[in-house]
C-alpha cells in the first residue's frame, strides 16, 4: 500500500478547521474531496478543480502534483498565481489575479457560489 502524501502544516490546519466549521454540506464536500486529493492523487497532467467555462468570472482553479494550485482569471492569463498549497490558494484576492474590481479572496469567493462549478473527476491522468 502507498503511503500517503505528506500535507503542508498550514493545509493540515486547514483540513481539520474545515471539519468542524463547514457552513454548508457542498462547503464540506470540497474539503473532504480536496484533503482525498492532496494526500492520495497526484496528478502529473493536472486536475481541473474549476473552470473558467462553469463561472461568470472567468475563475479556473488547477491542481498540479498533490498539492499545488494554479488560480487565475481567463480574461487576464498573464496574471495568474502558482501556490504552493490550498490554504495559499484561496487566501489569493481575486482583483490580484484579474477579476476587476473584487477584493475577496478565492476562499470567501468560493464560499459565496457555495462551490458550485467545482469539479472532482477533471484530474487528466485518470481520464
Amino acid at each position: 500500500m502507498r503511503k500517503a502524501n505528506e500535507l503542508w502544516d498550514a493545509d493540515k490546519e486547514l483540513f481539520a478547521f474545515m471539519r468542524t466549521h463547514c457552513i454548508t454540506p457542498e462547503e464540506c464536500n470540497f474539503f473532504e474531496n480536496m484533503r482525498f486529493k492532496e494526500e492520495n492523487e497526484v496528478t502529473l497532467s493536472n486536475d481541473l478543480i474549476l473552470s473558467e467555462n462553469d463561472n461568470p468570472d472567468q475563475i479556473y482553479i488547477v491542481r498540479e502534483v498533490y498539492d499545488e494550485y494554479i488560480v487565475g482569471c481567463a480574461e487576464n492569463p498573464d496574471q495568474e498565481c502558482h501556490l504552493m498549497n490550498l490554504s495559499e490558494a484561496l487566501k489569493v484576492k481575486l482583483s490580484d489575479i484579474g477579476v476587476k474590481g473584487n477584493a475577496e479572496t478565492l476562499g470567501e469567493w468560493l464560499r459565496s457560489i457555495n462551490y458550485k462549478g467545482v469539479s472532482y473527476n477533471h484530474n487528466y491522468d485518470t481520464m
